[in-house]
């Protein structure tokens, strides 16, 4: 009996300047680039991006994937040139630069473009440029999927939120890393499982309000991500469940083993 083939594509807004879809979407294309294109911010979301993000994508386990980093085609050249620098050579990652649109716009025609009508499932991941996911993630996902998508017989989209992750608080003084684990899906560590064909996406809804929505399975086994905290956040951290429930000790061994890395990384990061 021939295994299912499930598709893992995910899509990564990388300084993305659209009409909806974030904080400041209401402003005018001219008044956002502005502010995103500005050298010091550009600066500091390379430095996100490189040490976070990408890390983390590049250290996966399985990395039978696909990753679009989405960008609008008004940024200027030379970040479209080193973005493409980054990637180039590693062959899960690739830069879809789209004109000023309606986001989710955008968003569906990355995904629909890379669709592998051969396969079974696809399955929509997404990651901000700023966060990390475990070196396990893909490897996770598709060993639960397929399973988690065939529980339900009505070809319905099914997610897969992992709900246990880390925070690293990143403040003008001193740097904070807690545990958390949330009882709603974050914007990292959520999964959608369809049928290959299917129009929703993990970006279909808001990523906290996906379980009144989609049947949504839960997973707190392990950390599955690292959410930085910074003044260049979109929006304003909320926490829906509980945090700092371990020690030290333990957090340490959770940088360590899950996305290999080490206390005084994160301690000194942006020192």
């Amino acid at each position: 009996m021939t295994a299912d083939k499930n598709q893992i594509v995910g899509v990564m807004r990388f300084s993305y300047i659209s009409k909806g879809g974030f904080a400041h979407s209401h402003e005018s294309q001219e008044d956002q680039e502005a502010m995103i294109y500005a050298p010091e911010r550009m600066e500091r979301r390379f430095r996100l991006f490189e040490d976070f993000a990408l890390r983390s994508l590049k250290y996966q386990t399985d990395q039978d994937f696909k990753i679009v980093f989405l960008i609008t085609q008004s940024m200027p050249q030379n970040y479209k040139d080193r973005l493409r620098d980054l990637v180039a050579g590693w062959a899960p990652g690739q830069v879809v630069a789209k004109p000023f649109m309606p986001q989710f716009r955008a968003i569906r025609t990355c995904y629909d473009a890379l669709q592998d009508t051969g396969a079974d499932y696809f399955t929509s991941f997404r990651l901000d440029d700023d966060d990390m996911i475990d070196t396990r993630f893909i490897e996770r996902v598709r060993s639960r999927a397929v399973k988690l998508a065939q529980v339900k017989d009505d070809a319905a989209p099914v997610v897969i939120s992992f709900n246990r992750g880390l925070y690293l608080k990143i403040g003008q003084q001193k740097n904070h890393i807690f545990d958390a684990v949330e009882r709603t899906p974050l914007s990292v560590g959520t999964a959608m499982i369809t049928r290959t064909g299917a129009h929703e996406n993990i970006y279909s809804r808001n990523h906290r309000k996906l379980p009144a929505f989609f049947t949504t399975f839960s997973d707190v086994d392990c950390p599955s991500w690292l959410r930085t905290i910074h003044h260049d956040n979109d929006s304003k951290p909320e926490f829906t469940g509980e945090t700092k429930l371990l020690g030290k000790t333990e957090v340490d061994v959770q940088l360590r083993t899950a996305f290999d890395l080490k206390r005084t990384d994160l301690e000194s990061w942006g020192r």
